[in-house]
């Protein structure tokens, strides 16, 4: 093979790396074999870039080479999003407000006052004592308290003004009732 020979395939090979060169814009239509060298050598291998890009949010790809495996993916949506108004009333019991099926997420959440079962409870005086048996009240502290006053119903007692001058009224809740005076201070006196 002649010098002139591989002279030619040398500039043919050199044309062919500088026109790919310009072509992506890293060298120029005169630029010699070392300075096509250089460009070559200057481009990164940035080998498979991925990335997950969210709407409004941009995403610069590296200059370089990349192996082609890479993505760039956006969220799903593309931007036409349905989301849902939604209301919560406060209850003792975290929530999570999430968006029903069908929506991409909520515009706004609205939450309501606190109901009035959960207000400010510290100005309750009642105390077990005050409260039937097996009845149950919130203290002023907002705890659950059951009652330990006696239900004792309705109450009949007697006396006899004789032997019998008074009554003992269990202590607890009476639903009323009557103390009555018998007949042994009229049979007493009828027989005097």
């Amino acid at each position: 093979m002649s010098i002139a020979t591989e002279i030619a395939r040398i500039q043919t090979g050199r044309n062919t790396i500088r026109a790919k060169l310009v072509e992506l814009g890293l060298a120029q239509n005169a630029d010699n074999l070392d300075k096509l060298a250089a460009a070559v050598e200057g481009i990164a291998d940035c080998g498979a870039v991925s990335a997950a890009v969210q709407e409004g949010d941009t995403y610069t790809i590296p200059k370089g080479y990349h192996n082609g495996s890479g993505t760039v993916s956006g969220v799903a949506g593309g931007g036409n999003y349905n989301l849902q108004s939604r209301t919560a009333t406060p209850t003792k019991k975290q929530q999570n407000i999430t968006p029903d099926s069908g929506y991409y997420g909520l515009s706004d959440v609205t939450v309501a006052p606190i109901p009035e079962s959960y207000q400010d409870v510290s100005a309750v005086t009642a105390g077990a004592a005050d409260v039937l048996t097996g009845k149950v009240i919130v203290d002023a502290a907002g705890k659950t308290v059951a009652g330990a006053m006696p239900n004792n119903g309705a109450q009949a007692l007697t006396i006899d003004g004789l032997t019998v001058t008074s009554a003992a009224i269990p202590a607890g809740y009476t639903s009323g009732g009557t103390v009555s005076l018998t007949s042994d201070i009229e049979e007493a006196l009828a027989a005097v």
